[in-house]
């Protein structure tokens, strides 16, 4: 069952949102909007056309679907009472949608079964050769095991900093991403002490980095790698002049040799929206365009294209910091080359990182909607079944949603994050979400998952004082594509999840509206708000 009203995590905040940007600007096709969810709260229209949706949907939300936004729009729901297993809401409950972020509902779980919440990811590092007098005559190596924040995000009492707004979707939403207080760098350098204190002062080979825990992959242009540092972002931080006019300032993060910044951008017009591009070329991050006169610093992030290579950098660079030398240097390409996996399996650490529980993890990668996260557990279960590849961590992942009942009919996956290719039907969430309830792990998949009203990416989807704040459990989903009559197409908005009623009755529901033409980012939050007002209305109703 849902508990009781939560309130944020202590250390969990937002910062101030500075103005919303008047469009959504991406290079990739399709975008999936992690943290959108979040965004306002404000935005609700008040013209209501006559209801033309079925008549299982209740009056007060059949006005919020009928609205002229959503004329040309699909709309699935349903909502299903889990202790009588009675049907309250079925629109189009047998027809596919596009998940989006929905869809982490099905990895996280499917992670959770087969991984356990207790689980951890230990990173080692393996010497090759001898020590002698302190000098390894010989190579490091530094094996990814899929932990995601290596340390980046630990807080003092062990569990993950999850903000409202991540640096992750710092692009997608400049001017409300926040970055956590963490070094980004700390499971790096707890990895170099540990060298040093092995008493290795230089290294006289390589140093390297195993990226074998499965078959390379991309998906939505971002390498999915078992070693993750900072996200593999690069952080910049934009702060406007005095003047319009006047150039701005900028600071990054982490600093390191692998990159140098040049910071082109300038101040604009109050009024005007953010606009920054950033390139790279040998190394140099070029940064340009406009971000508004008195706006709040602006996150923009690099996404690192060879996540093995930054590591490599990173950590002999957390080598020098602990006193530990190294001949090869860190700015150029390694010249090693990397053992075969069984002969490191058998060897033992010099040095090693464990994470928290990946119940943790879980909870990071669903209040935010964490894609890299995400994309990484289908992966992580082929490696647990000693498989490489992504198509056989979906085929484990599938093994898991069909003991569930589920079907090829009913749900198609083709990662974690929530891609265009995955689909479900709403009557199939449901009784998915129902079925997850009896489940081991639930307590901890809830705990994972945003609190309307609450934490993330349902922070501020409701108004202040509506009666549904805290009351539910849900996941958000969005994808945006190009549209052909408008500039953008609203693929998905979706929310499922779980909610106690004003009764006492315990919910699963799942709601989904398809192809929505939209001209502007602010119909994609007055959307994902059009979806929690649907949540409240479901808190009042039953």
């Amino acid at each position: 069952m849902v508990p009781p009203r939560n309130t944020p995590r202590a250390g969990v905040g937002v910062g101030s949102v500075a103005r919303l940007p008047p469009m959504l600007r991406r290079t990739r096709r399709t975008v999936t909007v992690a943290a959108i969810g979040g965004a306002s709260a404000a935005l609700i229209s008040c013209t209501v056309a006559p209801p033309v949706v079925a008549p299982e949907v209740p009056p007060s939300i059949a006005a919020i679907m009928d609205q002229p936004a959503y004329e040309h729009g699909r709309w699935g729901m349903s909502v299903i009472d889990i202790d009588s297993g009675e049907t309250l809401i079925a629109l189009n409950p047998d027809e596919q949608f596009l998940t989006g972020s929905t869809a982490k509902i099905l990895s996280v779980t499917a992670a959770l079964d087969v991984l356990g919440a207790d689980t951890t990811f230990t990173t080692p590092v393996i010497a090759v050769g001898d020590v002698t007098d302190g000098v390894l005559e010989g190579d490091l190596i530094l094996r990814g095991s899929g932990d995601l924040t290596l340390g980046g995000r630990t807080m003092a009492d062990g569990t993950l900093d999850v903000p409202i707004f991540d640096h992750y979707d710092a692009n997608v939403l400049p001017g409300l991403a926040t970055l956590t207080p963490e070094d980004p760098l700390a499971g790096l350098d707890a990895l170099a002490q540990q060298i040093a204190a092995a008493g290795i002062r230089s290294v006289e080979g390589e140093v390297l980095v195993d990226d074998r825990l499965w078959d390379p992959v991309v998906l939505d242009g971002v390498p999915i790698s078992p070693i993750v540092v900072n996200d593999n972002l690069v952080d910049i931080v934009l702060t406007p002049g005095e003047a319009i006019g006047d150039p701005t300032t900028a600071v990054w993060r982490p600093q390191t040799a692998a990159y140098s910044l040049d910071n082109r951008v300038s101040t604009a017009d109050a009024e005007s929206g953010f606009d920054v591009t950033i390139t790279e070329s040998d190394g140099i991050l070029t940064v340009t365009g406009t971000i508004p006169l008195e706006a709040e610093p602006v996150i923009q992030t690099y996404q690192v294209p060879d996540p093995a290579a930054w590591a490599r950098t990173l950590f002999m660079e957390a080598l020098a910091r602990a006193g530990v030398a190294v001949a090869a240097d860190p700015r150029s390409p390694s010249t090693g080359e990397l053992p075969p996996t069984a002969a490191l399996d058998g060897m033992t650490p010099v040095a090693a990182f464990t994470s928290p529980p990946f119940s943790e993890t879980a909870r990071l990668i669903n209040k935010v909607s964490h894609n890299l996260g995400a994309n990484q557990l289908p992966l992580l279960l082929a490696a647990h079944a000693g498989e490489r590849t992504l198509a056989a961590g979906l085929a484990q992942q599938m093994t898991v949603l069909e003991a569930a009942g589920l079907s090829p009919d009913d749900v198609a996956i083709t990662d974690g994050q929530g891609l265009p290719g995955n689909r479900i039907t709403p009557a199939a969430m449901t009784a998915y979400l129902a079925f997850v309830t009896n489940a081991p792990y639930f307590a901890t998949f809830l705990d994972s998952t945003p609190i309307l009203g609450v934490d993330g990416s349902l922070a501020n989807v409701l108004p202040d004082g509506d009666p549904a704040i805290g009351s539910a459990h849900a996941k958000t989903g969005t994808l945006v594509g190009q549209g052909t009559d408008t500039p953008y197409l609203l693929e998905t908005k979706a929310l499922a999840g779980y909610l106690d009623a004003a009764s006492g009755r315990r919910l699963a529901f799942a709601v989904f509206v398809n192809d929505v033409p939209i001209d502007e980012v602010q119909a994609v939050i007055q959307a994902n708000t059009d979806l929690g007002s649907i949540a409240s209305q479901l808190f009042q109703l039953y």
